[in-house]
This record gives structure tokens, C-alpha cells and sequence, in this order.
């Protein structure tokens, strides 16, 4: 599925957004430090899902900084592969944004069912690149958000369970 929409966002703050989050992401899962760098086709990490206890790979299929971002998502229900693809308007920045559900793609539904399931992919879709875009206006505007909570570590149960 293709999705254009203009984002009120500068090049560099879209792929600024795109490369430290990839870089976090990677961080939370496998404990790497990676730089900018390192961001480019054939990168792949794996994390956990603790919802559906299953692990999750994903691949980094070509990156061009302020062109292209393409990655595959695989687990064992399904692959998803999708991509950002941008050029700069007059506006801001368009966007086209293709995601590929191979589970969707080979499902058999009748039309109506097809044609409901493509709207709300579409909407979620849409949500993202919007969601992308208001994180990034926050950015701009010097907003942060928290940071979720970290665990407590109880200095008495540690050295309990150390022993």
C-alpha cells in the first residue's frame, strides 16, 4: 500500500527523527551503541516481543540520507516491509510511504472486507507519518517527553540474588 502526504517538517529533521530513533531502537534491544554510520543496507538487529513471545528481526534494506529508508520486519506470523521515500516542496517535505503485509497481501477476503481492512491500514498509516511529524514540531519547539519509566533496583534484594 502507497501513501503520499506532505509533512509540515525539513528534510534534515525527517531523517534526524529516522536515524536517532533507528539508532535508540537498536540501543534498547541489543545494548549497541551504533553510530549514524552504521545506518545502511544490510544492518539487522532482533528483539524480543513480550506480548506475543516471539522474536522479531528486522533488516535495514537500503538507506539513502535524505532519499530513502527501506526496512523488512520478520516475525513468525508475518513480514513487513516499508519504506519512506521524500522530496523537498514548496509546503515541506513529501513523503511517500509504502508498507507491504505479506499476511494482508495473500489473505482472501471478499471485496468489502478488503476495501475495510485497506482504510484502516491506510488511516494507521497516515497516523504514523503524522505522529512522525508532530514528535519532530516538539523536537523544534523544544519539547521533551519524558522518558518512560526505568526499573527500581533495590540495593537489599540484589545482593540477595547475587548470592
Amino acid at each position: 500500500m502507497k501513501l503520499t502526504r506532505i509533512l509540515k517538517v525539513t528534510e534534515k529533521e525527517f531523517y534526524d527523527f529516522l536515524e536517532k530513533d533507528l539508532l535508540a531502537n537498536i540501543y534498547q534491544c541489543t545494548s549497541q551503541e551504533l553510530g549514524v554510520k552504521d545506518i545502511k543496507k544490510g544492518l539487522n538487529y532482533s528483539k524480543y516481543d513480550n506480548n506475543a513471545h516471539t522474536r522479531i528481526d528486522i533488516s535495514i534494506l537500503d538507506y539513502r540520507r535524505d532519499a530513502f529508508y527501506k526496512s523488512q520486519i520478520k516475525s513468525i506470523a508475518d513480514t513487513i516491509t516499508i519504506s519512506y521515500e521524500t522530496e523537498v516542496v514548496a509546503d515541506g517535505l513529501k513523503v511517500i510511504f509504502n508498507q507491504h503485509i505479506d499476511s494482508f497481501e495473500n489473505a482472501k477476503q471478499n471485496k468489502f472486507m478488503r476495501m475495510f481492512s485497506e482504510a484502516v491500514y491506510y488511516g494507521r498509516m497516515t497516523d504514523t507519518l503524522y505522529d512522525i511529524q508532530n514528535k519532530i514540531m516538539k523536537i523544534r519547539d523544544g519539547i521533551v517527553e519524558p522518558a518512560p519509566p526505568q526499573p527500581v533496583e533495590h540495593k537489599h534484594l540484589k545482593k540477595l540474588f547475587s548470592k
